[in-house]
């Protein structure tokens, strides 16, 4: 190939001028190469240009690598003379051979819209002897000193491929316009280099490395990609199968409390046998000796430790229940559960029927018997008392079983022990859907951190309750983001429906493109109602409306009242003229029938057991409140939280005692002294129902009941305690919130547009621990990125919304906090 006298101006392009230094960026294949920026241009077209690294080709051969020699100056071809110039002159290019450069100068493959005519000039023969002639003429000329150390073949190469493709230019498509419009997704042409902050495709094609022409062609959006479910296919670490229960619900623990039950129930057998058969029990000896605390505290106490169980028990089933009703399959509509299943109890005595409205009918039943055996402590109060025996012509008291008693305490633990029975046979049949116990805020989260329900509960944190107007079917279950996708995640989804992807940069702050929907009419939010959102979680009002009714202003004077009157009358009646100590006519008739049963030690033995644990049960959904409005109390802090004192509490779902150790280390002395008074409350009921016992006075020939002094002295002291711990009970202002917390439901409506939900921590966690361990780990890089906050957040829709999330974002500042009282 003879270049001869080349002429390089009837190249149809621009003139191009090279600029070296040590960066190897250059502009893409478009129209900018072809145009260099005038200092006319705008800031935006500059901005526009999408640039890549070139990638060094081959390099010359040494042999013809040679210092170059000045000759006449031409401008327009400056930029390639520096690699021709390191050719020999005599040399011409075509003689190079294919080892030399037919590697190194590869055209740009066309585009298929805009081919060029057969017939051009540089199509047929891309060496005219006008660009031989203008080749020739540039290695004449003197040129400027090249940059030392540096290669300037590559760049050479890459603008003799640009200059040889001139029959693209007059069809290529505006760069600019389409650098607007392109996408990620439809950026057509493979990166070699990491993104350096550009909206490009990484990755690398081997074997070609031609270059397609950008198409504006448009990619499927997210919300062509749905949620589909999956099995994985085998049980491993990564995937286990969903099928966890807390350790209370596991078979070990159920079997115990099933022997437990058991053992209870010989007992009674027994002693109702063998009372009946042998006159009595045991000889009575006197008040305050070890056989009246084997008969009058002991089983009281042993009925304790089951209701305590029971309570465990009741805790670890409301976490789990509504998450195990969204994995049935059988279910045709689940959006319910989450407005309706509450995630703890809130009170121990009143029958809860919400699984029976649900279908949950063997859930319903266990729940409430087990309630409903909260009257076996009363009833184990009243079961010893003592009976006058003749025996061996000897008089004698003796303590015997109260036969009706004891058979009433019989079918309780029947019935417990087959609702326990039937409640360990539901959960081996039924899998629970989770993969560990959803103890804290952060478990939760963790689960709906993909979710594409979020969107319902658009405008829900500014609302008293919580209505999804439409019924729709969410499953807790492993899913795939579409049928071609080999991404395994677990969390609640709707099946067939669009995942929600958000963006994670600061195009997120934009307005969405589609109104969010009224949760009631389903239809699109006006622009008023949407002005009137954005004021409502600025409403202090409203931020701090909701307590519970036992926790407001009202009730809580009316228990201080009420718990100090009734102490002071209990103290004063219990001490004027010793009526405790001598004893005090009872009223009835303290004969005992053949079965041992009299109606005045069943008066003053059940009766005030049942008193007395009523009082424990009222402080029992104080106790429980408090611990689940704790993570929000600390939330509410002006400087935020650190997870460990805020997601991942978890009082609700620990053990009695626990709880008040953990919050007397954490510093949260209110809650420890709260959660201390209920197991201690139970003494209450223990002591009141044995305490008092029907006595025969030898002075005055004469029966009256009379109160064990040590005991009354105990139960004295408990009931002031009690009494006393209403007056901390006044919540402050940072425990009240918009609305109730114990659905779902409920709380979603303060994280589902939280940019949270975003974070890396919460992004497919293996495990409990896996979760912890990224919570706890998190660096701060940015003031307060690692604290978290409730207050008035930058959701991901743009907007200002009310709930959680972390204290400072570099993209949306701090959150907003509200200090204000209500007005």
């Amino acid at each position: 190939m003879n270049l001869g006298e080349a002429n390089l101006r009837t190249v149809n392009t621009s003139r191009p001028a090279l600029v070296h230094s040590a960066s190897k960026q250059s502009v893409t294949a478009s129209d900018d190469f072809y145009s260099v920026p005038s200092a006319n241009s705008s800031q935006d077209e500059k901005t526009a240009m999408l640039r890549y690294q070139t990638p060094p080709l081959h390099i010359i051969p040494e042999p013809y690598r040679k210092t170059p020699e000045p000759d006449s100056t031409r401008p327009t071809v400056r930029a390639v003379t520096p690699t021709l110039a390191k050719l020999p002159i005599a040399t011409p290019i075509a003689n190079l051979g294919a080892s030399s450069l037919s590697h190194t100068i590869k055209r740009k493959p066309l585009s298929t819209e805009s081919t060029p005519p057969s017939d051009s000039p540089s199509t047929k023969d891309p060496t005219s002897p006008s660009i031989k002639e203008t080749i020739s003429a540039s290695t004449r000329e003197p040129i400027s000193p090249t940059t030392p150390d540096v290669d300037d073949t590559p760049y050479i190469q890459f603008a003799i491929d640009q200059l040889t493709r001139d029959e693209e230019v007059n069809h290529a498509i505006d760069s600019r316009t389409l650098q607007r419009t392109a996408s990620r997704e439809s950026y057509s042409v493979e990166r070699v280099v990491p993104d350096e902050r550009l909206r490009l495709q990484q990755g690398f094609q081997s074997g070609d490395r031609r270059q397609r022409p950008l198409q504006p062609t448009r990619q499927p959006s997210n919300s062509s990609v749905v949620a589909v479910p999956a099995t994985p296919i085998q049980d491993s670490f990564r995937f286990p199968t969903l099928n966890y229960l807390p350790k209370v619900l596991r078979l070990p623990s159920m079997l115990a409390l099933l022997i437990c039950c058991m053992l209870m129930i010989v007992a009674i057998v027994f002693s109702n046998v063998w009372s009946s058969q042998h006159q009595g029990l045991w000889q009575y000896d006197n008040v305050g000796t070890i056989r009246y605390f084997v008969f009058q505290y002991l089983p009281q106490l042993l009925a304790v430790v089951i209701i305590f169980w029971l309570f465990i028990i009741q805790n670890a089933l409301y976490r789990i229940i509504p998450f195990l009703m969204m994995h049935s399959e059988e279910r045709t509509t689940t959006s319910h559960i989450l407005q309706s299943a509450a995630l703890f109890p809130s009170d121990y005595m009143i029958p809860d029927l919400w699984c029976f409205r649900h279908g949950e009918v063997t859930f319903g039943l266990c729940l409430n018997v087990f309630r409903l055996c909260t009257f076996i402590v009363p009833l184990h109060s009243c079961l010893y008392q003592t009976q006058y025996f003749t025996m061996d012509g000897e008089s004698v008291w003796r303590w015997t079983a109260v036969e009706p008693i004891g058979w009433s305490l019989l079918a309780l633990y029947i019935l417990l022990f087959l609702a326990l029975v039937l409640l360990v046979l539901k959960l081996r049949r039924e899998p629970s859907g989770l993969r560990w116990d959803p103890r804290s805020l952060a478990d939760i989260l963790s689960l709906f951190q993909r979710s594409n329900i979020l969107s319902d509960f658009y405008g829900s944190e500014a609302r008293e309750t919580i209505d999804l107007a439409s019924p729709k079917k969410y499953t807790l279950r492993y899913w795939i983001a579409g049928k071609r996708s080999s991404e395994i995640f677990h969390g609640v989804e709707e099946s067939q429906t669009a995942l929600r992807e958000f963006r994670h940069n600061r195009e997120s702050k934009e307005k969405s493109a589609h109104s969010p929907l009224d949760l009631e009419s389903q239809r699109p939010l006006k622009t008023s109602t949407l002005d009137s959102l954005q004021k409502d979680v600025h409403n202090p009002r409203i931020r701090y409306r909701w307590l519970p009714w036992f926790l407001r202003d009202t009730f809580v004077v009316a228990w201080i009242v009420i718990g100090i009157v009734l102490m002071l009358a209990f103290v004063i009646v219990s001490f004027v003229n010793n009526a405790t100590r001598r004893g005090f006519e009872p009223k009835l008739t303290s004969m005992k029938t053949s079965q041992g049963f009299s109606p005045a030690d069943f008066l003053y033995s059940f009766v005030p057991s049942v008193v007395g644990m009523i009082l424990f049960l009222v402080w029992q959904p104080i106790d429980m409140y408090f611990r689940a409005l704790q993570p929000f109390a600390n939330l509410g802090h002006t400087r935020g939280s650190a997870a460990d004192d805020s997601l991942l509490l978890d009082y609700t779902a620990c053990l009695p005692l626990e709880v008040t150790i953990k919050a007397a280390l954490a510093g949260h002395y209110k809650l420890a002294w709260i959660s201390f008074i209920g197991p201690l409350s139970a003494a209450i009921p223990i002591l009141s129902g044995g305490v008092f016992t029907a006595q025969y006075f030898i002075p005055t020939q004469e029966v009256r009941v009379a109160a064990d002094m040590s005991g009354y002295y105990a139960l004295v002291v408990f009931v002031c305690v009690y009494s006393l711990s209403f007056l901390i009970i006044w919540p402050r202002q940072k425990r009240r919130l918009p609305h109730d917390i114990r659905t779902l439901g409920q709380i979603l409506s303060f994280v589902y547009e939280s940019r949270l939900l975003n974070d890396a921590v919460f992004w497919q966690p293996r495990s409990r621990i896996d979760l912890v361990t990224r919570l706890l780990g998190t660096l701060t890089g940015d003031r307060g990125s690692s604290r978290y906050a409730f207050g008035v957040y930058m959701g991901r829709d743009g907007r200002e919304h009310l709930g959680i999330d972390r204290l400072h974002r570099p993209e949306s500042g701090e959150m907003f906090i509200a200090t204000g009282t209500m007005k």
